[in-house]
């Protein structure tokens, strides 16, 4: 009789065959100590398998820190008490060049919408005032930790209010450029709108690229923020 022992059956070992997915890493920059005691409060209690690696009190610090780890999340202030805003603004651009694929989240109390707007196209980059309820600045952190491009209602309004003269941002165009900002803004395309007016899209595309050039915005997303402050606000001059 052979005797010889039979071999076992492999085990099924589900977790010998998961992959191990690494906790996402975050790093946090403000000026103020207990700013930033409250950021990783919060951000534990979105979920607790983040892992905070550093936290720095000026951009500049954060930059050279990024140089020897990178991370997959900043939560940052756009100045410190080593920056002022433009150049809190210029170095955490930079950031954003050298990491592309990193998901930024700024957090703060600036409503100057002529630095905001710079960030209005990296969407990557998520804005949310520091003025928002609790409950919503952390639903926004959450829907920006998801890779969604996140500006919160707050930093909305500063990005659309009108220049401090309280002129209509119209005041300065064409009938004919008013008319096809107006069609833009109600949703439609540039073929429609020369369709409509018979015209040349030629002709409907310079008109836009006039009112543009006029209102100092460089793309659709500022035009359309424009728009909404002077196409709806009662009293307007359309």
């Amino acid at each position: 009789m052979d005797k010889r022992r039979e071999p076992r059956p492999a085990r099924s070992n589900s977790l010998m065959n998961q992959t191990c997915t690494p906790p996402q890493t975050v790093a946090l920059m403000d000026s103020h100590p207990l700013t930033l005691f409250g950021l990783s409060t919060l951000i534990k209690s979105i979920n607790d398998d983040y892992e905070i690696v550093f936290q720095e009190l000026s951009l500049g610090k954060m930059q050279d820190a990024l140089m020897y780890q990178s991370v997959d999340l900043l939560v940052t202030d756009l100045q410190s008490a080593e920056e002022d805003l433009q150049k809190g603004l210029d170095t955490l651009l930079q950031m954003n060049a050298q990491f592309p694929d990193m998901t930024i989240v700024v957090y703060t109390s600036c409503h100057d919408s002529n630095v905001l707007r710079n960030l209005l196209n990296h969407y990557n980059i998520s804005v949310i005032a520091r003025a928002e309820s609790l409950n919503d600045t952390e639903d926004f952190f959450r829907q920006a930790f998801d890779k969604k491009h996140v500006l919160s209602p707050k930093i909305c309004s500063d990005l659309a209010r009108i220049n401090e003269t309280h002129q209509c941002v119209t005041a300065r165009l064409t009938r004919s450029e008013i008319d096809v900002l107006k069609h833009l803004f109600h949703g439609m395309d540039l073929q429609q709108i020369a369709q409509m007016k018979q015209l040349s899209i030629k002709t409907i595309s310079a008109h836009k690229c006039n009112a543009m050039r006029k209102l100092d915005v460089r793309t659709d997303s500022e035009l359309f923020l424009q728009l909404s402050t002077a196409f709806t606000q009662r009293g307007n001059c359309i």
